[in-house]
């Protein structure tokens, strides 16, 4: 035994005592530093020995200050050498909160001094909401007796009030102060006997007790009549209940058909109110015979409850469920508690997604007798589920569009909702436009104009919030133009707002009323449908403004602010991929440099501001003469090159000559004596061209060639000098 397993003066085996117990179990020094945790404690807080040992507990509060809190009670335990229970809110190591109800004991040595404190605590989240379902039915029990026009009260195992309606107190009006949940039986008919509630005929008041409390607590049903103080004669009929309690109804005789009825009613009424909840409640004995199973279980089966009992149900189920219902009640029979998740297939043929829970039912001793099988349909659970996990897919891809992603999201509204037509629109002013539609009958199709004060959705965007419509003949907007229309009956629809600011709607509807009402989980479906939509529209619009942002700046570091022409970076990038795609295709092309005669004498001559506009009006004049497919950049001053796409030597030369004729026509400048003209180089490609470079290098050699010969004119390059010439 580890000397970390030991308070100083207890020797104790640790591990051993409390190791397998099914309580929590911790072990804290005076200091409240854990010194040891079982094993259940491990599994309930989800933290490893390493992580606890000879730490603090305060990780494990919910809240910080219980943790304060929890120190004054150990405290007052150790001062008062006695244990204290209280139940605080705890933590996981993964975040989960949950009750636990915990017993702190100090621990002291032999000479009585105070070593440690012993913690011993039992989650009771669940057992919380099994006391909050039962306050919900005694809440719902009171709400129903107190329609009951005969007088009832309730009475537990322990004989101690637990209701009764108003018609009780009313029926014993002298006994009625006494009337307060808790109170014994006994109790209220001794202060009834004391004010003269009843009449006691010739016996005495120890006598009339003895007589009731003997009725009373027998309960068997069988009716007795009750003679009271002011001479009403009673109808009391008394049956105990399964949990060993004493329900009780007063009648007035006088009224006895009229009582009967009632009664009948009243009976009918209890039964619906322990059949309320909207689950299967099953017991089976250890043969797996069926003991007790509550009305909605029986649906399941499409029987009456009488029908089931005594009989072994998983005789009537499928193959795998029989197997899993035997698995599971085994398990149970040997003390495990389990809950599993199933699709189980019901009798009218429907297939339910099931929560089951196998518990353990035990005896007066303790000896498990049987298993408790509590089923809980969560279809619309895992419906919802399962549109979540299909949104996120969807939403999470990459390898959808935008446009893809958003009909992916109608058809998941229309499953979900069982609604074949699913719509998204754009509203402007008045205006209702259909941008996506999930239409299998195709009578909505994107771009249909409406109206918007003939939309349903001119309704959703004046509600709160989501609209949701089961049954549209039967509602307020059953005159609406839209009913009159399309017939849609039923609908559910929320706005879409991209950036705060009202885009459209999103709806699902049919021309068939929906069976059931929307439910509120429903209506926050389509409000995450209605959120996503916005935020793809919201992100489609970022990227076209990203993409647009980027265009403008390829064209401010590609264009020449002056000239519109490519800069001579990205000309030189353009004509790499002209020499490529010759390399690849064979198509030709022919390079032409070419510049403006005497520029530097109009510079100096007329000022640099005439010079630029020279060279603005030259541009132009270049850029409208010359096909979609070529390529103009301006390279240097006043020099400038293009690429004549899918053109040889000699159509290059008429183009050029063609250029050079527009230039001298159109180039004109108030206030300048002479024409401004060019001169032009021209370089065709061949297979033998490497690069582009070689042949702007010939091209300009066919420049130089036409300068040479007295500018203005254009010269096809010739390795042997041999150049062909257009004079003006």
């Amino acid at each position: 035994m580890s000397t970390d397993n030991l308070i100083s003066g207890i020797h104790l085996d640790l591990e051993k005592t409390f190791g397998a117990m099914f309580e929590c179990v911790i072990i804290l020094r005076p200091d409240r530093r854990i010194l040891f945790v079982n094993r259940a404690a491990e599994q309930l807080f989800g933290y490893s020995l390493s992580e606890l040992i000879g730490k603090t507990g305060e990780p494990l509060y919910a809240n910080p200050e219980d943790f304060a809190a929890a120190g004054k009670i150990h405290e007052e335990a150790a001062h008062n050498r006695d244990g204290q229970k209280f139940v605080m809110q705890f933590k996981n190591k993964q975040g989960r909160i949950f009750h636990v109800e915990t017993i702190t004991t100090p621990l002291f040595d032999a000479t009585s001094r105070h070593v440690g404190y012993m913690l011993m605590g039992r989650d009771i989240t669940y057992r919380r909401k099994l006391e909050a379902m039962v306050e919900n039915s005694l809440q719902t029990l009171e709400d129903a007796i107190e329609t009951i026009s005969e007088a009832f009260a309730l009475y537990d195992n322990e004989d101690k009030l637990v209701t009764c309606n108003e018609n009780y107190r009313k029926t014993y009006p002298n006994s009625a102060p006494a009337m307060v949940r808790g109170t014994s039986f006994e109790d209220i008919l001794r202060f009834g006997l004391d004010n003269g509630q009843y009449h006691l005929g010739s016996g005495t008041k120890e006598d009339w007790l003895e007589e009731r409390l003997r009725w009373h607590r027998k309960a068997s049903g069988e009716v007795i009549e009750q003679r009271l103080g002011d001479g009403r004669w009673l109808r009391v009929s008394e049956r105990k209940t399964r949990t060993g309690g004493t329900a009780g109804i007063r009648t007035d005789i006088t009224e006895l058909k009229e009582s009967q009825h009632k009664l009948a009613a009243v009976y009918e009424n209890i039964k619906l109110v322990t059949n309320s909840l909207a689950c299967s409640i099953v017991e089976v004995d250890r043969d797996g015979i069926c003991l007790f199973i509550n009305e909605h279980g029986a649906a399941w089966h499409g029987c009456q409850p009488s029908a089931l009992i005594g009989t072994c149900l998983r005789d009537r189920y499928p193959d795998q469920d029989r197997s899993l219902d035997e698995t599971c009640c085994k398990e149970a029979l040997n003390g495990a508690t389990l809950r599993r998740e199933i699709s189980h297939k019901l009798s009218d043929g429907s297939i339910r997604d099931l929560e089951i829970d196998f518990t353990p039912k035990r005896d007066a001793s303790g000896d498990i007798i049987g298993v408790i099988v509590f089923s809980k349909d969560i279809s619309g659970r895992k419906r919802v589920e399962r549109t979540l996990a299909e949104l996120y897919q969807v939403t999470s891809t990459r390898d959808l569009s935008s446009d893809e992603k958003v009909n992916h999201i109608l058809k998941i509204g229309c499953d979900y909702y069982n609604l074949p037509l699913g719509v998204i629109s754009h509203i402007e002013g008045e205006s209702y436009c259909v941008k996506w539609v999930e239409c299998p009958s195709g009578e909505i199709e994107p771009g249909l104009t409406l109206p918007l004060g003939e939309t349903y959705c001119s309704h959703t965007l004046r509600a709160t919030g989501p609209l949701a419509i089961a049954h549209a003949a039967e509602s307020e907007i059953s005159g609406h133009p839209c009913y009159e229309r399309f017939s849609l009956e039923a609908y559910i629809g929320a706005p879409i707002l991209v950036d705060g600011v009202r885009f459209g709607t999103i709806c699902f509807t049919s021309h068939t009323p929906r069976p059931e009402e929307f439910t509120q989980t429903d209506k926050e479906i389509i409000r995450q449908f209605s959120d996503w939509i916005g935020t793809e529209i919201a992100r489609q619009r970022d990227h076209k403004a990203l993409l647009d942002a980027q265009i403008r700046l390829e064209r401010i570091a590609s264009i020449d602010d002056l000239t519109a022409a490519l800069n001579r970076r990205a000309f030189l990038e353009r004509a790499e991929t002209e020499v490529s795609r010759f390399r690849r295709t064979g198509k030709p092309f022919s390079v032409v440099v070419l510049d403006i005669d005497h520029f530097k004498q109009i510079n100096d001559t007329f000022g640099h501001s005439t010079g630029d506009e020279v060279l603005r009006r030259f541009s132009s004049i270049l850029i409208r003469e010359l096909r979609a497919v070529d390529v103009l950049g301006r390279i240097g001053g006043e020099e400038f090159c293009i690429i004549l796409n899918d053109t040889g030597p000699d159509d290059a030369l008429r183009v050029c000559d063609r250029l050079r004729g527009a230039v001298t026509e159109a180039c004109r400048m108030e206030g300048m004596e002479w024409d401004v003209t060019c001169s032009m180089g021209i370089m065709s490609a061949s297979l033998s061209d490497l690069d582009f470079g070689s042949l702007m290098k010939r091209a300009d050699t066919a420049l130089y060639e036409a300068k040479h010969n007295g500018r203005n004119q254009c010269v096809v390059y010739s390795p042997v000098r041999e150049v062909k010439t257009a004079h003006n």
